[in-house]
């Protein structure tokens, strides 16, 4: 089966500067920083040679908005701008895809990821490969597909299968949704249910088996954490949309 690699163009972008920006500055001749690229190249050559893939696609963010700020205006509302040393570093991302001849795709209105998702599910005669550092990628992970998660700064990955995820976090890839439905994801400013940590959320998922099972159940769930369930259903649904959407475009 030929392989199929797909990188989260703006998610990669973001870990590679930060996983550089506090050694040596790296810039051009004429002074534009460079360090986040260098990130980038390094990891998304490490993935080449460990996938050895047949075709590359590397995905990115059109611009700051997105079909979810229409339906939740403060989506993604705590995230501060993007540093002004890593700015200049988008365009020239692109432009090494260009001189690396690696394809890319950007669409408005629409994220990197779920043109990475749309892309694994049009792509299951590949065996697919997602590089990122985005665990709400992990839900993508099939029979064909796994998750390439960034670890540790640059170098380190894991790569993440149905069974790892399971064994890891103690749910399924499609549960994934569900967990972040219900706990909610401050870096995205998804709700969720207020006081729903992980591992709250992994032990109802387990006797409920998700968001809409939990909530049917929510008399059965006893104390403050009953009260807080019975008073967050449109939150936790919601949360749950959202997540949903992401890389499931198709």
């Amino acid at each position: 089966m030929k392989k199929f690699l797909l990188t989260d163009g703006n998610s990669m972008l973001f870990r590679a500067y930060y996983a550089t920006a506090y050694g040596r500055p790296m810039t051009t001749s004429k002074g534009i920083p460079t360090n986040a690229v260098f990130g980038f190249v390094s990891m998304i050559q490490k993935a080449i040679d460990t996938v050895k893939p047949d075709a590359v696609l590397v995905a990115f963010d059109a611009g700051k908005h997105t079909f979810r700020h229409d339906l939740y205006a403060d989506y993604k509302g705590g995230r501060k701008p993007a540093p002004d040393d890593l700015v200049p570093q988008f365009a020239l991302i692109r432009d090494f895809c260009d001189a690396y001849q690696l394809k890319w795709v950007e669409m408005e209105n629409i994220e990197a990821d779920d043109l990475i998702g749309t892309a694994s599910k049009d792509a299951s005669d590949y065996e697919t490969y997602i590089l990122t550092s985005d665990h709400d990628m992990l839900q993508l992970a099939d029979d064909t597909t796994s998750i390439l998660l960034m670890k540790k700064g640059i170098t380190e990955m894991d790569v993440m299968t149905p069974e790892k995820i399971k064994a890891d976090y103690g749910v399924t890839p499609l549960q994934v949704i569900d967990l972040k439905g219900l706990m909610g994801d401050t870096s995205d400013n998804y709700p969720g249910i207020p006081g729903v940590g992980e591992k709250t959320a992994v032990k109802l998922i387990e006797q409920f088996g998700s968001v809409e099972g939990v909530l049917a159940h929510d008399s059965e769930i006893k104390g403050a954490l009953g009260k807080k369930v019975q008073e967050n259903h449109d939150s936790a649904v919601l949360s749950k949309s959202w997540q949903q959407s992401s890389g499931m475009l198709n």
